[in-house]
């Protein structure tokens, strides 16, 4: 076998379609390198083995010293979040914030989501076209998560102002206005948890913050600091990579109609299913992250320093010919969930459960009620961020009624 590629991760154009690249890459090695010389995995099998490694931990603070911001407010919120603890926090804070998603939860919100996705079409398909980031993709999973978490309704457009500059905190290249917007922001989102979390110590209800306040393992509570960075945290974590994913389903379809008519054709969740797993697979939302060496070890096939990060390609694993059949076929009748679009190991996302429930919902209302989906323009992939964004994404179809 030759020496590995190098995949150019700085380079915008290898983001608007990296499967080619890592396909080559793939032909040439088990894994890539970037310019850095980090080594890339490509392998699903190597990923879920690193993810699941003891000694390979999230890059925690170590992200944000590579972006510059070395101390503030976001700095500060991301030192108390769950990626950024050791094993043993970790497992604690995640056993506690577990007691409290509780599938009970997940039924809750379903057919509150249900009908605010069919009346926000009911909305938006007259005018026959729509940007779909900003007008559906994002409202959805941020309506979701205020009525999960017990956020009024008239805070909703309040928590989203907030939240959008939170994003921008991870990107790259990080400038002084990307910054800037980051810090204010997560100083909105811990005022106004602050506010809620004060409300529901005297007015519990049924959501997740009135469990949350009162969750208890052993005798371990939640701290008042680990409490207000939990919830920015599940507020971040809900909206970002779900609008991806819908946004992603927007595009797919559009481009692929013979599927957009397979999925209006079929009758029953378990199509919507096996649609949204497909659309997962075939473009996660989240295309990438890292891991570190807590210590000197070796895995999959790499010896690894401590303090050496490896980059996890979850667009190069979900498109393995070694567990994928057909890896490049976007097929919805596949519905294979063996993917990694939600990670895996011991940080396998928090949430699944209510993001699939979103995805069902959003997906299977916005194909059937919206026909003939054509892009309007050729939509550019935002480049360098670990969550897949166009820089605007445009579709024109022709409505139909809520059934």
């Amino acid at each position: 076998m030759t020496e590995p590629a190098v995949v150019a991760l700085r380079d915008k154009t290898f983001w608007q379609d990296p499967y080619p690249t890592l396909d080559g890459a793939r032909a040439r090695h088990r894994t890539a390198v970037s310019e850095s010389g980090e080594p890339v995995i490509l392998a699903i099998d190597d990923l879920e083995t690193i993810s699941a490694h003891p000694a390979m931990v999230p890059l925690g603070l170590d992200a944000l010293d590579r972006l510059g911001i070395t101390e503030g407010p976001f700095r500060a919120w991301r030192a108390l979040s769950l990626n950024a603890q050791p094993p043993e926090g970790h497992r604690r804070l995640r056993s506690l914030v577990g007691r409290a998603f509780t599938p009970m939860q997940v039924q809750r919100v379903r057919p509150l989501v249900s009908e605010f996705t069919e009346t926000l079409l009911d909305d938006l398909t007259g005018a026959g076209e729509m940007e779909v980031q900003d007008d559906f993709a994002r409202e959805v999973p941020l309506f979701s998560i205020c009525v999960f978490l017990g956020i009024p309704e008239q805070d909703r457009h309040e928590i989203a102002s907030f939240h959008f500059g939170t994003e921008e905190g991870f990107g790259w290249p990080m400038t002084p206005e990307r910054r800037r917007r980051a810090d204010e922001g997560i100083t909105g989102l811990y005022d106004y948890s602050r506010r809620l979390v004060e409300r529901r110590r005297v007015e519990p209800r049924d959501d997740l913050v009135s469990a949350l306040v009162t969750v208890e393992e052993q005798g371990e509570r939640l701290s008042e600091d680990e409490l207000h960075a939990m919830v920015v945290n599940i507020i971040g974590g809900a909206i970002g990579s779900t609008r991806s994913a819908i946004s992603n389903a927007a595009y797919l379809f559009a481009t692929h109609p013979d599927q957009a008519e397979l999925l209006r054709a079929g009758a029953g969740p378990d199509l919507d299913r096996r649609a949204v797993e497909e659309v997962l697979r075939y473009a996660p939302p989240f295309r990438s992250t890292r891991r570190k060496a807590a210590e000197p070890c070796t895995v999959a096939g790499l010896d690894v320093a401590a303090g050496d990060t490896v980059y996890l390609s979850r667009q190069a694993a979900n498109r393995d010919p070694e567990r994928f059949d057909r890896p490049h076929d976007f097929d919805i009748a596949r519905g294979d969930s063996n993917h990694a679009a939600f990670g895996h190991g011991p940080h396998f996302c928090l949430g699944p459960a209510l993001a699939r429930a979103n995805l069902q919902i959003a997906i299977g209302a916005l194909v059937r009620r919206c026909h003939d989906l054509e892009l309007v323009g050729t939509p550019t992939r935002i480049p360098f961020d670990p969550t897949e964004n166009f820089d605007a994404l445009r579709i024109r179809f022709r409505a139909e009624p809520r059934s």
